[in-house]
């Protein structure tokens, strides 16, 4: 061998950590920058939001909140509220976890259904969810706090997770009628269960929201014949979620 040969070879053992750390460098560096843009996005966007809205804005609610919905969403970042009101604010009550569930989150579903007197209470379940694809699986794996708020998921009796999504929200609805049944029967409360669509899974077009359920009723007929959907318009009711032969 060489005396290059060996020069060379000394040289790529000793240089070898430096070119490996520098090339973690910029990754690293990504990351702090990353969080930093993040955190500059979120307190901007509350500057512009503060700077369009003069101190009127916030009379109306300083030392109350007066919403007419309780609504429980899933965690899952594709889903927000402004998906479904032009004014969330002082409007809706919002409970989220994995799975948009309701025993997860019951304290706060009776907290707008009993204290505010919420007279709408929705549960809106959502296309591709991981918590029901989740459920649906091995949860040997999954760490300890995750799987105890998926432990509550029952979607056994779904063939795939599509029509797991809207058993999921059937499931709740069910639990929330066996809490507040006087309410729905004495007129006082509605509750609704629905899935919003961003991926048009169920062919209504991306971003419907679609009712599913109205009081324990997933009767496509009853729910679209109910007073509470007069004249309502863009309207879209039911889902298919028997297996065909594409599935």
């Amino acid at each position: 061998m060489t005396k290059f040969y060996k020069y060379l070879i000394l040289a790529i053992i000793y240089f070898t950590p430096f070119i490996l750390n520098a090339a973690e460098l910029p990754k690293h560096e990504s990351l702090e920058q990353s969080i930093k843009q993040t955190i500059i996005d979120l307190v901007e966007d509350n500057a512009a939001f503060t700077s369009l809205k003069p101190d009127e804005h916030f009379q109306g609610f300083l030392d109350i909140q007066t919403p007419r919905v309780t609504m429980v969403l899933c965690s899952d970042s594709r889903v927000q509220v402004d998906n479904f009101s032009n004014g969330a604010e002082n409007d809706i009550f919002v409970a989220r976890n994995i799975g948009n569930q309701f025993i997860t989150t019951k304290g706060s579903v009776e907290y707008g259904v009993d204290v505010l007197k919420t007279p709408v209470l929705i549960f809106i379940g959502h296309s591709h969810c991981g918590a029901i694809k989740a459920a649906m699986g091995d949860m040997s794996q999954i760490p300890a706090g995750i799987r105890k708020e998926l432990d509550t998921i029952d979607v056994k009796s779904a063939h795939d997770d599509k029509q797991g999504v809207v058993v999921n929200v059937h499931y709740q609805v069910d639990k929330a009628f066996e809490q507040f049944k006087e309410k729905v029967e004495s007129n006082q409360l509605a509750i609704i269960g629905a899935v919003y669509d961003f991926r048009n899974d169920y062919g209504y077009g991306n971003g419907q929201l679609i009712i599913v359920n109205l009081n324990g009723n997933s009767n496509v007929s009853d729910i679209r014949n109910s007073h509470y959907f007069d004249n309502i318009k863009n309207v879209a009711i039911g889902v298919e979620t028997k297996k065909t032969a594409s599935d």
